[in-house]
């Protein structure tokens, strides 16, 4: 940062050594550099012309000359006479600006003919010559006759001898020019030389007619104008000095008694003699003092001022000026002076008397000094804080901030106080000086504006009086909690500086800092290990729980167990009633399963509706078959959410250490496969593991996983279960069914995958595959039948839940371009009931759009029937349930009357399922039944035998 400075100071010198001393030196030197610069100009502006002008005028040569020499070289290349094309070549190149000449023919002859450099002209520079050659381009011309070409004329420029041309017109330019700037330097030099010669016999008169009598001697004849009026103004000036310098002299005497007067007022200054002792004060001494001027004067100087302990010695006489700080001791108390000692020497060098001059300093020390303690005190809070960020125990951190508040405010005794706001009590956490076993004993604790005041007075029970007889306490906040306090004692009655309060604050903060970030830590663990809506351990603690009771059953030869626990339905409710009445159900279920937990059990939530409980000691299967019920039986029990009661159970999968798995991962997986087998066997229940559940749940697996792919591969397919009409016997209708027909297993029971399928959630875009592959039947048949009759399609519990149904199915019968009046769409009673509102809506659109519906299974759901009216629906099946026994169950038969005759009064057509017997045929004839399905019909067609069927029997119009 110091270089600019010292490179201008450099500039400066090596100018003023540069710089001639005489004025003629100076003009003649500023005229030389400027002919130099106008002559350099010049000669640059100049070169620069010729050198444009002469690169200028050889390209327009080269034109010429190739244009004169290409009709020599064309008219000899047509003959073949190259021997001319040289000659020609070898002319033309003499005194021109090339250095070769080259012609070559189509067939890759070569003439080449170069020209000699003149030796004669003074070879130019490099540069110059490089810059010759970037200015010039070689010159190509296409040799041609009659539109044929021959061959090409290329010249190459000697670039050398142009820059010989223009480096010889430089030098003698340049030399031209010096001679003229010398000549013109020479005579300026004279003629500069003879005008200024007068200057050296100038001399200066005092008054004014020997100035005129000198100046005319002194001068020649041809002496400038202005030279005689500078001596003259010289004369002036120095006349008008010696009247001015009476007036500054009176000045300066007025100036320094007004400085002292000014110094009397701002220092403090006394006289004293070479001995010493003072002989006079001003009015600043006396009132700084308290001192009355009689009691001053006489006194010696060195005891009215005791130097300060970092003084390097005391003033005493001597012939040096001092420099240094004192105390001194006034009537209000000990005042700091900064002094000065300046010796007052007469004509003989002998020191006369001294000035002493004071200027109080105590404010400004008072003020370094808190400056000094505040610094001290902020490296203290950077200590803590440095402390506070390694994260160790907080006891440790709560005893350095006790020791730092002791070193910073001053005092023996600090301590920190934690209060307990649920008890209402206070305790000792941390204490600098405090007896031991004073720490954590309780004590009461009064919040609000009091507790200040009994802090103390609990510090001075436990310091006792003499220790503690002041304190001052800060609060220890914790966002908004109060943790506890801070508080410092002091031995004596003292007031706490804004400063010292400041610097307690600063330590409260850091440990308010430290707690939080404590809490947070804490807090994170917690939810890394508990769930947060339920209160119980997660999966991540559930396996530290279930680890650690196998090591303990390993090491004590005893057995313990886990169960697997899934709330059946809870999807419904969380999808009817919300998520909020989802998450209370599943804090009341999991209350109900600590209820039912052993002590020593533990209960844990592993996400959604999953539960477990680790098992740490089983006496017998018995033992946890026992607990299982009793978790079965209290999760059955109605749960009271938003005023409602709402119903669900539980599935619960048993699996046991040693045999069923030998780590809590295999014994998870047990436990949850044989919750899956308790969940398959109608829920509500509970299974212990069995080594075939795991085939099972395999087995399962590969179906789920086939079946993710089977509708990429086109494996799924529809076979057609025709209806009969009863009084006609004619096909009124089909049923499609959705079959799979693996490339392994071959076709595979709709009760293996469609349950699969609804828990995967694939039935949505399965579902889309069947209605299109039904309209695109449709389509197919319509094309070759008359009648097609409608294609009734089984819709899943998913498909109705899903808002875009209706749009959905018009897009699919729109593209495929068939009467939506020939879609028939079958539903269950408990679909129907799970969302009436929902469920009414979209089927109001669909029927909007002309299609049928139907309930399936009637009798086996809700049977409300409320929903028959609400519905629009256009038929009734009745399930096989009610059909099989028809000709032996008289309560079959009734119901199926009823059925009926109530859809009858309703305006439904009645369809029964699962006829498979003459005798049910007639039963239902007289039942007046509208139409029967079963294999008493036909077994479920493929879509080419479903066809062949409709030719053979009449169809009867829908």
């Amino acid at each position: 940062m110091h270089t600019v400075p010292k490179l201008l100071t450099l500039l400066a010198r090596l100018h003023q050594f540069l710089l001639p001393r005489s004025l003629v030196g100076r003009v003649f030197t500023l005229f030389a550099l400027s002919m130099l610069l106008f002559v350099g100009t010049g000669l640059g502006m100049f070169y620069r012309h010729q050198f444009l002008q002469h690169i200028e005028e050889t390209q327009d040569a080269a034109a010429t000359l190739v244009e004169v020499a290409s009709q020599a070289v064309e008219d000899s290349a047509v003959i073949g006479d190259y021997d001319t094309v040289k000659r020609t070549l070898s002319t033309m190149i003499v005194q021109s600006p090339f250095h070769s000449a080259t012609f070559i023919d189509l067939d890759g002859g070569v003439i080449r003919v170069e020209a000699p450099f003149e030796g004669s002209l003074t070879p130019a520079p490099a540069w110059m010559t490089h810059r010759v050659a970037g200015a010039l381009f070689d010159v190509n011309r296409v040799v041609s006759v009659g539109g044929k070409d021959y061959g090409v004329l290329r010249l190459t420029f000697d670039e050398r001898k142009l820059a010989a041309q223009m480096w010889t017109l430089l030098l003698q330019s340049a030399g031209l020019a010096a001679v003229a700037l010398l000549v013109s330097l020479a005579l300026a030099r004279y003629l500069l030389a003879r005008w200024l010669e007068n200057l050296g016999r100038l001399r200066f008169y005092g008054d004014e007619g020997a100035a005129g009598a000198g100046l005319d001697a002194a001068l020649s004849a041809d002496a400038p104008l202005e030279i005689r009026e500078a001596i003259q103004a010289v004369n002036r000036s120095a006349a008008s000095m010696r009247d001015q310098y009476g007036q500054r002299i009176a000045t300066l005497m007025n100036s320094l008694v007004q400085h002292k007067s000014a110094l009397d007022q701002a220092a403090i200054v006394c006289e004293v003699d070479r001995e010493g002792r003072i002989t006079a004060v001003n009015e600043q001494f006396v009132r700084h003092t308290g001192y009355t001027r009689e009691d001053l004067i006489g006194a010696e100087l060195a005891r009215v001022g005791a130097p300060l302990v970092h003084a390097s010695r005391a003033w005493s006489p001597s012939h040096s000026v001092w420099n240094g700080e004192v105390a001194v001791p006034s009537r209000d108390g000990e005042r700091q002076w900064h002094r000065t000692v300046v010796p007052i020497f007469d004509g003989a060098g002998q020191v006369e008397k001294y000035i002493c001059i004071d200027f109080d300093i105590t404010e400004r020390k008072e003020f370094e000094d808190a400056i000094v303690h505040n610094a001290k005190r902020q490296g203290l809070l950077a200590r803590l804080g440095r402390k506070a960020l390694e994260a160790g125990p907080l006891q440790e951190l709560f005893e350095m901030a006790t020791q730092l508040a002791c070193e910073g405010i001053g005092v023996r005794h600090a301590a920190v106080f934690g209060f307990d706001a649920d008890l209402g009590t206070a305790a000792l956490q941390a204490g600098a000086g405090f007896p031991p076993g004073a720490a954590g004993a309780p004590f009461p604790h009064i919040p609000g504006p009091d507790s200040s005041e009994y802090l103390a007075r609990w510090g001075r029970t436990l310091l006792g009086p003499g220790a503690a007889g002041s304190s001052i306490e800060v609060f220890i906040v914790c966002h908004d909690r109060l943790y506890g306090a801070l508080s410092v004692y002091a031995p004596l009655a003292r007031t706490f500086q804004e400063d010292e309060d400041g610097f307690l604050n600063g330590l409260a903060n850091i440990l308010a800092t430290a707690i939080e970030r404590e809490d947070a830590k804490n807090r994170l663990t917690y939810l890394a290990q508990y769930d947060a809506l339920t209160g119980l351990p997660n999966r991540h603690r559930l396996s530290a729980c279930l680890e650690g009771a196998i090591a303990d059953a390993a090491g004590g030869g005893h057995c313990a167990g886990v169960m697997f626990i899934d709330l059946d339905r809870f999807k419904s409710v969380n999808d009817m009633m919300g998520h909020s009445v989802g998450d209370e159900l599943l804090a009341q279920a999991s209350r109900r399963l600590q209820d039912c937990a052993r002590p020593d059990d533990v209960v844990a939530r592993l996400g959604g509706d999953e539960f477990a409980v680790v098992l740490p000691r089983l006496a017998s299967a018995i033992e946890a078959e026992t607990i299982a019920r009793c978790i079965v039986d209290a999760l059955a029990r109605p749960f009271l959410l938003q005023g409602q009661q709402i119903f669900v159970s539980a599935s619960v999968g048993i699996a046991g250490y040693p045999h069923d798995g030998q780590d809590a991962a295999t014994l998870l997986k047990s436990a949850d496969t044989a919750m899956y087998s308790a969940k398959n066997s109608g829920r509500n229940n509970f299974r212990f593991f069995e080594a075939a559940m795991h085939a099972n749940a395999a087995r399962r697996l590969q179906l789920e996983t086939d079946l993710h792919l089977a509708l990429e591969r086109g494996e799924f397919e529809l076979h057609y279960q025709p209806k009969l009409r009863l009084g006609s016997g004619a096909v009124s209708g089909f049923e499609a069914l959705l079959r799979w027909r693996h490339p392994e297993r071959g076709l595979v029971s709709p009760l293996d995958f469609i349950a699969i399928l609804e828990d995967t959630g694939l039935i949505l875009p399965v579902g889309e595959w069947v209605i299109a592959e039904v309209c695109r039947q449709l389509g197919v048949w319509s094309e070759t039948l008359e009648n097609v009759p409608p294609v009734a399609i089984n819709l899943s519990a998913r498909q109705l839940a899903h808002a875009g149904l209706p749009d959905t199915v018009r897009a699919i019968v729109a593209a495929a371009g068939i009467d939506p009046r020939l879609l028939e769409f079958e539903l269950t009673e408990s679909m129907l009931m799970a969302d009436p509102e929902a469920a009414v809506a979209i089927l109001s659109n669909l029927k909007a759009q002309g299609m049928r519906l139907s309930v399936d299974d009637f009798g086996t759901g809700y049977s409300s029937l409320a929903y028959l009216k609400r519905f629009p629906l256009d038929a009734l099946k009745i399930d096989r349930t009610f059909v099989r026994d028809l000709p032996t169950d008289g309560d079959d038969a009734a119901i199926t009357k009823a059925v009926i005759s109530l859809a009858h009064s309703l305006n439904l057509k009645v369809v029964a399922e699962g006829v498979e017997t003459i005798g049910q045929v007639r039963v239902l004839e007289a039942y007046q039944c509208d139409e029967i399905q079963g294999y008493y019909v036909s077994r479920p067609l493929p879509a080419g035998a479903a066809a062949a069927l409709l030719v053979e029997r009449a169809v009867v119009a829908a």
